[in-house]
């Protein structure tokens, strides 16, 4: 089928809208396009690893290991992805990966080699499991989605020690949530994508703050994805279909945004996740790009 002149236009302009973002101080590649081993197909859950390395997972169903400077040290498969693939993961306190098995409706956890530990989450209600985190007390938070939108709150064995949450337009309802991460304090910070924010709540879901809203001016998201904190308060947060990584403060105030779609250094195309990592004592942001097939790595917007 041929596009009209007007429609080729109106497509053009909707894919540079955020061309004039300040791309992204870029200080490296990990793979690019490709279904071979160090290369990727649509990646989007990733981790950092101390010392800089990372774990990435593409829609080829496969986890893979790379050092500090982008070396493949190790690749493994899941054990099962016909169904789908895993949306996020993250590290634990004892050196083991946590991986939401999304279409699984569970959580398998792997020793950084694959090896498999264990399962748990399947009998207790979880739908899609979407973005996964560790508190500073050991407790494991889930966010999941489906006929229902909620939190689980799990301990470090694997039982469930509470569920919150629930569907709606409410401010502390969800429509759709996906990243989660806990900070320092012991908040957790929620994405709820289909309402374009970020919510604050308590490990015990009493709703505390609400950062964004929908739109594509500084500060606000369309169609936020993944999110990851820092040490000082601040987070993170990629915009799937903004192109772009938003930083900001603990109280919600923007920092900076850089990004912007395309395909040269900096920019982006629909990423799906992003991880806060440490590398030579710079701290760096790791960000899937999902359809340009690469991890971009990027110093941190704003500056630490």
């Amino acid at each position: 089928m041929r596009l009209g002149a007007g429609c080729f236009v109106a497509l053009l302009l909707t894919s540079c809208s955020y061309s004039s973002v300040e791309p992204l101080s870029l200080t490296g590649f990990i793979g690019g396009p490709g279904r071979g081993i160090g290369r990727f197909f649509q990646p989007r859950a990733i981790t950092a690893l101390p010392g800089g390395d990372c774990i990435v997972i593409d829609r080829s169903g496969r986890a893979q290991h790379f050092d500090q400077d982008g070396k493949l040290e190790g690749v493994w498969m899941l054990p099962e992805w016909s169904a789908g693939h895993p949306i996020d993961l993250c590290l634990t306190e004892q050196g083991t990966l946590l991986v939401a098995d999304t279409h699984y409706m569970r959580i398998i956890e792997f020793e950084v080699d694959g090896n498999e530990i264990r399962r748990f989450g399947e009998e207790v209600g979880l739908e899609l499991v979407r973005g996964i985190d560790v508190a500073p007390d050991g407790s494991i938070l889930v966010a999941s989605y489906g006929e229902k939108d909620r939190i689980f709150r799990f301990d470090r064995n694997g039982r469930l020690l509470s569920i919150w949450g629930e569907r709606g337009d409410g401010p502390d309802q969800f429509l759709r949530p996906e990243g989660i991460t806990v900070t320092e304090d012991g908040t957790v910070l929620v994405v709820d994508c289909g309402h374009h924010r970020i919510l604050r709540f308590s490990l015990e879901g009493d709703h505390l703050q609400t950062v964004g809203g929908s739109g594509r001016a500084p500060g606000e998201f369309d169609d936020p994805f993944d999110i990851d904190s820092l040490s000082d308060g601040s987070f993170v947060v990629v915009d799937k279909s903004g192109c772009r990584v938003q930083r900001f403060r603990s109280d919600g105030t923007l920092i900076a945004a850089q990004g912007g779609a395309g395909t040269s250094s900096g920019r982006l195309s629909e990423p799906r996740g992003i991880a806060v990592g440490e590398h030579d004592g710079q701290v760096r942001i790791l960000v899937a790009d999902t359809g340009n097939h690469r991890v971009v790595v990027s110093q941190l917007p704003g500056g630490f």
